[in-house]
């Protein structure tokens, strides 16, 4: 465990009975996912199906508007220059939505949550269940803004170095 977190009684009961659950069970979207709000000390169990929606990944840098013109300035093109290249290839609407879209993310805070890393949780926790490795994911959400959401993985190990607080 990267960083020591502290659980109630109730957790460490929710966070053995669902991994017991899930022996022999085959993978589906229907996996539970945990996440943890240090904050609150709150549990909560959700679907990977249900997940998008309830933390929703920020896909924003993965427009091919923003890809191109990152691309531009990378290879030393003036930003001015780079601008008109997207407009060209993009339209110039397009371009500046992929923009907004990036600065509504940057004003609301996604706490490091990107599409890439939903879609590598997706990835590992599927070959973690073919590969008979049982373990599930919790995701400890960031206390503000600015701290990203940590990803770790409840197996047998990570439920005996738990921290339980009464």
């Amino acid at each position: 465990m990267k960083q020591e977190y502290k659980f109630l009684k109730k957790h460490l009961i929710e966070l053995k009975s669902t991994i017991e659950n899930l022996e022999g069970t085959q993978w589906s979207l229907s996996f539970p996912v945990f996440l943890f709000n240090r904050s609150w000390f709150k549990l909560q169990k959700v679907s990977l199906y249900e997940l998008a929606k309830e933390l929703q990944p920020d896909n924003s840098q993965e427009a091919p508007e923003l890809i191109q013109y990152q691309k531009l300035l990378d290879q030393g093109r003036e930003p001015l220059f780079a601008i008109q290249e997207c407009w060209h290839e993009f339209g110039i609407e397009d371009f500046y939505r992929s923009l907004r879209k990036t600065s509504e993310w940057n004003l609301k805070g996604n706490n490091g949550w990107t599409f890439k890393k939903y879609a590598e949780l997706l990835i590992g926790y599927r070959k973690k269940i073919e590969n008979t490795e049982l373990s599930i994911p919790i995701i400890i959400l960031g206390r503000n803004r600015k701290e990203d959401h940590q990803l770790e993985w409840v197996d047998e190990e990570f439920i005996s170095e738990l921290t339980i607080v009464d």
